[in-house]
Order: C-alpha cells, then sequence, then structure tokens
C-alpha cells in the first residue's frame, strides 16, 4: 500500500470505530468534507457535529469499502457501502428501525500523509426511500 491509501484505510477505519476525533484527526488540518445531505467544506466542530449526528441516527453505522483507486491525478476514489440501523432521528424523520443498504462513493485528496479533501457522492433520496417506504 502507498502513503495514499494508508490514509484512506486510516480514515475508513476511523469512521467504522465510529470515533469522531479519530476522524477528524485523520485529515490534514485544513481538510474538508463535503456530501449531499451534511453540505460543502465541513471541517472541525461543524464536521464533528455532521459525524455525531450520523451516528446518533445510526449508531451501529458501518462502512464497508469496496475498493481503492487512486487516478492519474492523484485523486483517490474510495467506492463504499454504508450499511446501519435508524435509530435516531434523520432529516426530521422519526426512528424507524429499520436496516439500510446506502452505495457511494468518496473522492479523496491526500497531502502530508492525511486525508485534504472529501468530495461524498450517495443518493439521499434513496436512503430515504429505505427509511419511509411502507
Amino acid at each position: 500500500m502507498s502513503k495514499s491509501t494508508d490514509a484512506v484505510q486510516a480514515y475508513f477505519d476511523a469512521w467504522n470505530a465510529r470515533n469522531v476525533e479519530a476522524i477528524l484527526t485523520t485529515l490534514t488540518a485544513d481538510g474538508k468534507y463535503s456530501d449531499p445531505v451534511g453540505g460543502s467544506n465541513l471541517s472541525g466542530p461543524a464536521l464533528a457535529a455532521y459525524i455525531s449526528s450520523l451516528y446518533a441516527a445510526f449508531p451501529d453505522l458501518r462502512l464497508e469499502l469496496i475498493n481503492i483507486s487512486t487516478a492519474s491525478n492523484g485523486m483517490i476514489a474510495a467506492p463504499w457501502l454504508l450499511f446501519g440501523t435508524h435509530e435516531g432521528t434523520l432529516a426530521d424523520i422519526a426512528p424507524t428501525r429499520r436496516g439500510v443498504v446506502l452505495p457511494g462513493c468518496d473522492f479523496m485528496t491526500v497531502r502530508e500523509d492525511k486525508v485534504s479533501d472529501v468530495l461524498g457522492y450517495f443518493d439521499p433520496a434513496y436512503l430515504i426511500s429505505q427509511l419511509t417506504r411502507t
């Protein structure tokens, strides 16, 4: 493994440990996180609050990293599957106790052996449909 893929693996390991502080330490000091629900360029306390809200909604949240691929420009693509049980409020949806499986992909840059930018992509409507299906 390269230092870049090691940094990406450490990032996902921290998510799966459900340790907000550990996730933040995998990022550079100016590291940013963006996704369709959390917003753009989250960092520091705002990112910690967003991650904490996800763990509150899905206390058993787990990300299965499918692959780590490095593009010619150094950007890393990391497709994943999110698994979790909806035990807390999410987007004003009361806990449903339903399990979800959400496919997604993070596009990441690594600098100084840490993740500097994360652009997360997934379909929020697909997630909501799993929680609200009848």
